[in-house]
Parts: structure tokens; sequence; C-alpha cells
């Protein structure tokens, strides 16, 4: 009997000291998350009005190039360093020289094929456009790895002083640039910006210069790492990327950027929750099983947090896409809408992607998340290929109903096995979630079937549905006892202590 109360009460420590790392690192990581989501919703905001879709196309189409080819940079990934158990200042030599090694090759070698692929694309524009951001690739290999050493030593404060910095410079260079009339180029222009601000930062915050002394000592460390996880990181980027090529080979740049646009606007929930607590949670999940815990109840309790505010953001989303295009975009985007409608409810499967990566390079599992890849993007690609092809811009669209569905069995297959999870044991944990998301949604579609699906609701109707939803969300947290309503409670009780409305020192 003593054991089990000495068991369940390690547990409850555990626990507690997980929580309370989660809510430290929601307050520092998440700090230049939320600021560089603003500044990036406001710059799309505002440059979306100065540029036209097809001049934004083509800014699309020249970042899925890079983006495909930076893919072959996940071979040297940073993800080792915070993983790994322990850490040598050769090892972070070794890491660097990988890193720049690959680097290289790719700048080269879109530098001398820039032209070429932008011949492919019929847009003389490209070419400039190419050379540039390859550019920032190289000045961005200093800072990324100063920000993983950083991350592995949670000195989240400092990343936050260096992601905040670019994303403001990356944010006011777009907007001057736009106004100024260098239309697509814009984007090159801020990017260039960002990586040399960024790069300055970083050196200037962590000075041990001596990590970038080139040597290959332990390559082979940094390479058996690398050669899982770029093989996943590349073939993701193809997934990802290669709907915008299609779509602006085939179609018109036009295209590429209607379904980035729409994509983006349905990411915004996971931006909100996940972007600035996915780069914290490697950290700490890689310090759990450093430390000999076990992962399940943290994976858990993550999961159901995280879809309790994410799956009623999707909804609304779904339901008022109009005025959310309108809001975020303007009017000359009034094409997305029924793309971001079929995208939204299409990403309410995507609950377990963010946390799922992060669970398993903790547990040294990178194998598993390559051969999940391996089964996952050769099919939603060709799924996504076959769409495209034949149906065009919203034909990929409603692929992804297939696609994110298919990516979120696998993956929570793999999971399955790896943390001992049982089926009614994941369901358990978004069940409340799941009735938190349709309490809060109510509202939205009531105010969609008030304005007669013919019309975009007022805003007065879209403001008092917001309101509606709002109060419906924490109303069914507090009847479900959902545990996020407990963290909502947190939350509030830090923002007071910040703004010092709540008393350090009891009143004599």
């Amino acid at each position: 009997m003593a054991r089990q109360d000495a068991v369940s009460g390690r547990w409850l420590r555990m626990g507690s000291w997980w929580m309370a790392g989660i809510r430290r690192v929601l307050l520092l990581s998440t700090s230049d998350r939320y600021v560089a989501l603003i500044l990036n919703f406001l710059t799309v905001a505002v440059v979306s009005r100065i540029l036209t879709p097809s001049e934004i196309g083509i800014s699309v189409v020249g970042m899925a190039i890079v983006g495909f080819a930076s893919s072959a940079r996940e071979f040297a990934s940073t993800s080792f360093l915070i993983q790994h158990r322990e850490l040598a200042r050769e090892d972070i030599q070794s890491a660097f020289t990988v890193m720049l090694g690959f680097t290289l090759v790719i700048v080269g070698g879109l530098a001398v094929f820039a032209r070429p692929l932008a011949s492919a694309f019929g847009q003389a524009g490209l070419v400039p456009y190419l050379r540039i951001i390859s550019l920032c690739m190289l000045i961005d290999v200093f800072p990324t790895l100063i920000v993983a050493l950083l991350r592995r030593e949670m000195a989240f404060g400092k990343v936050a002083i260096i992601n905040m910095g670019g994303a403001i410079v990356t944010s006011v260079t777009t907007i001057i640039l736009a106004r100024q009339g260098f239309s697509y180029m814009s984007f090159a222009g801020a990017g260039l910006a960002n990586a040399c601000l960024t790069a300055l930062l970083a050196i200037a915050i962590y000075s041990r210069l001596s990590i970038f002394r080139p040597t290959l000592r332990h390559w082979r460390r940094m390479v058996a790492f690398g050669g899982y996880n770029g093989l996943t990181a590349f073939m993701f980027k193809a997934y990802e990327m290669v709907p915008y090529l299609l779509l602006g080979n085939i179609l018109a740049p036009h295209a590429a950027a209607l379904f980035s646009r729409a994509t983006m606007i349905c990411q915004i929930p996971d931006r909100l929750v996940l972007s600035g607590t996915i780069p914290a949670i490697l950290p700490i999940f890689s310090a759990s099983v450093r430390e000999g815990q076990d992962l399940k109840k943290p994976y858990l309790n993550a999961l159901e947090i995280v879809t309790a505010l994410q799956w009623p953001a999707l909804l609304a989303i779904a339901l008022l896409a109009d005025p959310v295009v309108g809001l975020v975009l303007g009017g000359q985007w009034q094409d997305t809408v029924p793309l971001v409608r079929i995208i939204a409810i299409a990403s309410l499967f995507s609950f377990s992607a963010e946390i799922g990566y992060p669970v398993m390079v903790s547990l040294g599992a990178i194998r598993d998340v390559c051969i999940r890849a391996l089964i996952a993007y050769p099919a939603s690609l060709a799924i996504l290929l076959v769409a495209t092809a034949v149906g065009g811009l919203h034909a990929a669209a409603w692929s992804m109903l297939i696609i994110t569905p298919l990516q979120a069995y696998l993956s929570l297959t793999f999971l399955r096995r790896r943390l001992g999870l049982r089926w009614r044991e994941l369901f358990a944990a978004v069940g409340r979630s799941a009735l938190v998301a349709v309490a809060s949604a109510t509202c939205p579609a009531l105010v969609l079937v008030l304005s007669d699906l013919s019309s975009a609701p007022s805003i007065l109707q879209v403001a008092v549905s917001g309101i509606f939803a709002a109060a419906g969300w924490l109303l069914a947290l507090r009847a479900t006892r959902h545990p996020l309503l407990q963290e909502v409670g947190h939350a509030y009780a830090a923002i007071r202590r910040m703004v010092r409305l709540a008393p350090t020192q009891p009143a004599e």
C-alpha cells in the first residue's frame, strides 16, 4: 500500500512538474510567436490590398521552389542538437559544418538553375527572387544553430528576442517595399533583412563564436540522425510545395496564390495554439526522456488541451469563411472562400500532427517517423497530384479531406506503439474537446443560417456570433470539466501579475 502511495505521489509530482513547465513555456515561448503572428497577419492584410493575387502568386511559386530545395538541409537537422543526450563542443561544430556544407550546395544549385526554373514557369522575375532567397538561406545557418542551442538550454527568453526582432523587421520591410512598388520582390527583400538581423542578434546574445569552427570529427552522428530526419523533411516539403508548383505551372501563379492564402487562413488556429509551444515542447519532452520519465500522460494532456483550442477555431473559420477572408485579405480574394471552408474541415483531423513529431524525436524514434513518412507522403502526394491535374484548384482542396485523415491515422498508429496507448484512451482524451467545439460552433452556425447562405454575414452578426461562441466555449469547458479551464485560470492569473493588478504583498 505504501508502495502504491509512493508511486501515485511520484506521478502527481511529475504531472505537476510537466504542467508547470508547459505554463512557463507558454509564457516565454509564445510571446515571440504571438508577436510574429500578429505582425504577419497585419502584413498579409496590408500587402494583400497592395499587390494582386498574380503578383503574390509569383512569390508563392518562388518560395515553393526554395522550400523544396531547402528540405535537403534537413539532413543536417538542428533537432539532433536538442535531442542528443550528451552534447560536446565538437558535436556542435560538426553540426554547423554539415549544415553549412548542405546549404552551400543548395544555394549554388539555386543560383545556377534559377534561370531554367524561371523559364519553366514562364516568370523571368523568379531569377532575382530565387537568388536573393538563396542568399538568405546561407546567412540563416548561423542564427539557426544558435537558436537550437538556446532551446536545448531552455533559454526561451533569448529565443524570443531573436524571433521578435526578425518578425518586426520582416513586417516593416515587406510593407515599405510593397508600397514602393517592388511587387513580389518585397518578400525577397524582407527575407534578406530578416536573415541579417537575426544573425546579428543571435551572435550578440550567444557570443561563443568557437561553435562556428569547422570540423568533421563527429559528422557521422549528425548524418546518422539526419538521414532519417532529412528524408522525412524532404518528402514533407515535396507534399507541401508541389501543389503550388503544379497550380502555378498548369494554371497560373494566381491559382497558387489562392490556394496558399486559403491554407494560411486555415492554419491560424495551429499558429495560435501550437506555433509558440511546439519549438519548446521538443526540449521539454527530450529532457523528460533523459530523466527516465514516461511521456504517455503528458502527451494525452497536451492533446486534450490542443483540441479544445484548435477545433472550435477551425469550425468558426469554416462557418464564417466569407467575413474572415474579407477581413484578413480584402475583397479581391473572395475566390478563396470555398477553399477555406473545405480545408478548415479537413484540418480538424490534424490535431495530433504537430505534437506527434517532438514526442517521437524525444523517444529517439526518428526511424519510425521516417517510415511513417515513406508511407504517408507518397500516398498523399499521389492523391493530390491526381486531384489537381484532373480537377484543378477546388479538387486539390477536396483531396485534403482524404489526405489529412490518412496522415492522422498513420501518425497515431506509430505513436500508440511507442507510448503504449489504446484507441479508447485517445478518444477519451479528445471526447470532451469535441463537445466543446460543437457548443462553441452553434452560434456561428445560426448566423450563417440567418444570412440565408446567400450573402456574407454583416460585421454586427459576426461580432455577436464571436461573443456568443466564446461564451459557449467557456460554458462547455465548465460543463465538461475540461482541464483547459484550469489552464485558462492560470493564464488569467499570470496576465494579472504581469500588469500588476494582483497584490504582491498581503494588506496590513
